[in-house]
């Protein structure tokens, strides 16, 4: 081989060589990049899957959590609540990689049966007994039933026929207070249709006759419940009966006679649903609902309010009510911005 065949062979290689180096440094930097784009990619879905993760959360009434690990990532979610406003701020972390994701979302109460009066009866005819000390009152309480707002003051009760209007005022007498003490309401809104979903939404349920007594706490005023007694009206004495230091926030819609005793306090919605309701406050304690008691629209369906010693009380409360609508099984939100 002479000096040009070896001057050739040489350039070859050394041409080759280069190409060689080059093409193993691209695939090297197309590695990296494709294992970048991979963890910057799951960082990502992580991110999206802990906003996913906390709405459904949201969406069942559960508390979220405010971290996970998944695959060897993670996420961790920071909120702030203004008003009906939510905003969710979520990072997912995998490997050096992370990747920050925002959405706020605007959340609306469905409807609910609002309530015109202290008590709210949309049967007819309707009937409404009162025994003893058992006081109706339709001016307008703080959400604790322990202040006159001075505004917003509702008649005692309301009904839908003037028939039944004079009858429940000449049966209640002094024991309604009320702007007026009875008044006549055709257009007012039937809580019976809102039943079923009470009832597939409840937090507590009780199917059985019994007193529920103690200590204990329904909910809250920030976190109202559902609470359902079916039982019935079989029991003429009664079918449930609530006694002790026992407080409830939200709605509690009962079917059957009910005795509220001692402590027992309720700030909401009581709605009474069956045919014949006795709703007895006894002389033990000083019970008392706040916010209103409504009577759904089942034809011939009665009511009888008794107290004895003191009594108990139905306290009209616009604020109670308003937080018994936001009870989180019964809101629905709508995501009004989202930032990847």
């Amino acid at each position: 081989m002479g000096r040009a065949g070896l001057m050739l062979v040489m350039g070859l290689a050394v041409a080759f060589g280069y190409i060689g180096a080059n093409l193993r440094d691209s695939g090297e930097a197309l590695t990296v990049s494709q294992v970048g784009y991979y963890k910057y990619s799951f960082a990502r879905n992580l991110a999206r899957l802990g906003i996913n993760r906390h709405l459904r959360y949201v969406d069942r009434g559960a508390t979220p959590p405010t971290s996970a690990t998944f695959e060897s990532g993670s996420y961790t979610i920071s909120t702030t609540s203004v008003g009906d406003t939510l905003t969710i701020v979520s990072t997912g972390t995998y490997a050096e990689s992370s990747y920050v994701m925002r959405a706020k979302l605007l959340f609306t109460p469905k409807p609910f049966p609002m309530a015109d009066a202290a008590v709210g009866i949309r049967a007819e005819p309707a009937e409404l007994n009162f025994s003893g000390k058992a006081w109706v009152d339709g001016r307008n309480y703080s959400a604790d039933g322990s202040t006159l707002i001075g505004s917003g003051d509702k008649p005692g009760v309301t009904v839908m026929n003037a028939t039944d209007s004079a009858n429940i005022y000449n049966s209640g007498g002094s024991n309604i207070t009320g702007s007026p003490q009875v008044s006549t309401d055709a257009s007012a809104t039937d809580p019976g249709p809102f039943i079923p979903e009470y009832e597939q939404s409840a937090h507590y349920v009780f199917n059985t006759p019994g007193v529920v007594s103690g200590n204990y706490t329904f909910g809250s005023a920030p976190n109202p419940v559902i609470v359902v007694c079916n039982t019935g009206s079989a029991d003429t004495s009664f079918s449930i009966k609530f006694t002790g230091d026992i407080v409830g926030y939200g709605i509690l819609a009962i079917n059957g006679n009910v005795k509220f005793g001692g402590g027992f306090r309720w700030y909401g919605l009581v709605i009474a649903y069956g045919m014949n309701n006795v709703i007895t406050f006894e002389a033990a304690g000083t019970p008392e609902i706040v916010g209103a008691l409504m009577v759904a629209g089942n034809e011939g369906a009665s009511l009888t309010l008794r107290g004895t010693g003191d009594g108990g009380k139905v306290k009209y409360s616009s604020d109670a009510l308003d937080n018994a609508r936001r009870i989180g099984r019964l809101l629905y939100y709508s995501v009004i911005e989202w930032y990847e």
